[in-house]
């Protein structure tokens, strides 16, 4: 099997308890062939400092290691400058508070390689819940949301999914970088990437499933995903999901889609509403 070049890439902001978990998950999957690149985006925490000690510790290990620490731009930003500095073929993202897990970067590297002639240039797979200890809470992070895993057997189902109910939570990707020329980069105007992205993914067809559990996704009171976000958090989260979708209906390709499309950004514009609404009376 040919082994090519994956890049490991890290948005790192304010996780200086979880982010050397995050790098040392990458040391033990045995992929012969990856590099890892890092973005401290303006950390206030010690993240900066950790990341450094432990590049410092890891230059051995003959294994290439990109770090760039410097002002705060968000999320989106920071992954477009984190494409950019990636050299492989392939892009896994890792958020700094998550982690791989089950040595299957070989495999799905293989899966991918396969499949490209059809192509499909992106493999979703599925994570383990850990909590903030990193003990597990949850076998599946696609069931956070509710996920039907029948609907990814199928491209349409994939889409359908996408536009109704994303249950790709974690970082589950492997992405063949050639997708971005396709559907562009992430628009930096976005609070969240995600929806845009698998969205747009989905839309032509170049979404794979591989139902196995390939990461650690952490639910803790400080990510977007906890129950425990403020109400302008929500609001610009939820602001980014009705973007995404008001961007990508025209990706659609049935006019059946599109529909969903509509009646996803009804819903969703009803529910900034009420968080609106909801964040005046807490505010009087």
């Amino acid at each position: 099997m040919k082994y090519p070049l994956v890049s490991i890439i890290i948005p790192c902001y304010n996780h200086e308890k979880y982010v050397v978990e995050a790098l040392n998950s990458i040391l033990d999957d045995t992929y012969p062939n990856k590099e890892i690149v890092v973005i401290n985006d303006g950390s206030t925490d010690n993240s900066n400092n950790l990341i450094n000690h432990w590049v410092s510790q890891h230059y051995a290990n003959h294994l290439s290691i990109k770090y760039k620490n410097r002002s705060n731009k968000g999320l989106c930003a920071t992954l477009n400058e984190l494409l950019e500095l990636a050299k492989g073929k392939y892009v896994l993202p890792l958020a700094s508070d998550d982690a791989l897990y089950g040595n299957t970067i070989e495999q799905r590297v293989s899966i991918l390689e396969e499949n490209e002639k059809h192509g499909k240039l992106v493999l979703v797979s599925d994570a383990l819940v850990i909590d903030e200890n990193s003990n597990i809470t949850g076998q599946s992070s696609m069931a956070i949301n509710k996920g039907d895993k029948l609907k990814f057997k199928t491209d349409i189902g994939i889409l359908k999914e996408m536009i109704t109910n994303p249950s790709t939570v974690g970082p589950i990707s492997l992405i063949n970088k050639t997708i971005y020329n396709k559907i562009g980069l992430y628009p930096e105007d976005l609070f969240a990437e995600d929806w845009f992205f698998y969205q747009r993914a989905a839309s032509i067809k170049a979404i794979l499933f591989y139902d196995k559990v390939v990461s650690l996704y952490r639910m803790h009171s400080s990510n977007t995903s906890g129950g425990n976000i403020s109400i302008n958090q929500n609001i610009r989260l939820t602001c980014a999901i009705k973007t995404s979708i008001y961007r990508n209906i025209s990706w659609y390709p049935t006019l059946y889609l599109k529909f969903l499309g509509v009646k996803k950004l009804i819903r969703v514009m009803l529910i900034i509403l009420k968080l609106r609404v909801k964040r005046t009376l807490t505010n009087n």
